[in-house]
């Protein structure tokens, strides 16, 4: 990962928002988060054009029962091309907000 620290990344998804540019595109991932009203946990991912002002689609949901379970998901799940996030993290740049 251009930019920064992979695991750092990987890591910060259990607190914060983070961003990422990859194949020309900018993903904005939510993080992990807690639904009080459906006790579950979920986490996504946005995809915008050229700048966050551009957006594009949902790229990807997942809910679970914990935040370990999110973020097992977010990195195995093969939502990249039918390739998981550490197949293709060498590629992309860790984007400041």
């Amino acid at each position: 990962m251009d930019a920064g620290n992979v695991k750092e990344f990987v890591n910060n998804l259990t607190i914060q928002d983070e961003m990422v540019r990859y194949d020309g595109h900018l993903y904005y991932f939510y993080g992990i988060r807690y639904d009080n009203k459906r006790n579950v946990y979920y986490t996504s991912i946005d995809q915008f054009g050229e700048d966050i002002h551009h957006f594009e689609r949902e790229f990807y949901y997942y809910e679970g029962a914990d935040v370990s379970d999110c973020l097992e998901h977010i990195v195995s799940d093969k939502y990249w091309n039918g390739k998981d996030f550490y197949e293709v993290e060498a590629m992309m740049t860790w984007v400041d907000g």
